[in-house]
């Protein structure tokens, strides 16, 4: 009889050890930590030397301290020229600090917050008369861990990735 309690209680011990829990997948509750929903410029035609104003806005899924910022690097090129203003994300982490975006929250929306910020490109239009300037925008916004989701959104604007702005 010892026998055949010892064996059902290893038998119950075996069978109440061998749990298996299969966890449903995550579904995040947004695609993406940082978005661009505009990008303009404020004038199409601008003089030699005028500084050119951007107006950016998009949406960020966290504004706690220290994981808000947003790092810009936005490049104006012509026929023969680059101006860049901003830190390249290939360029993050090395001694040159990046420039951080000065931003407006607005109220919380499905767990996003709508942000918008203006950027003053001064220097870009030290060019010739009649020149064509094609601006180009990276967001990028600092994660902690890889498993946030992307960090980095190309500037668009109804489609167009680039802006044009003609110096008078």
């Amino acid at each position: 009889m010892k026998k055949y309690i010892f064996f059902f209680a290893i038998v119950i011990a075996v069978v109440a050890c061998n749990k298996t829990t299969t966890l449903s997948s995550y579904t995040p509750p947004f695609s993406k930590n940082l978005s661009i929903t505009s990008f303009k410029h404020t004038a199409d035609t601008v003089n030699v030397g005028d500084t050119i104003y951007l107006n950016v806005a998009g949406t960020i899924s966290d504004t706690t301290t220290g994981r808000q910022d947003v790092y810009p690097y936005i490049t104006v090129t012509t026929s023969n020229s680059t101006f860049t203003w901003g830190t390249a994300p290939s360029n993050f982490g090395a001694a040159a600090s990046p420039i951080k975006l000065t931003k407006v929250f607005g109220a919380a929306a499905n767990g996003l917050y709508p942000w918008t910020a203006t950027i003053a490109l001064t220097g870009a239009t030290l060019v010739a008369p009649k020149t064509k300037l094609t601006i180009t925008g990276l967001f990028t916004y600092q994660l902690s861990l890889s498993s946030e989701g992307n960090g980095s959104v190309n500037a668009t604007d109804a489609g167009q990735t680039n802006k044009t702005v003609y110096v008078q």
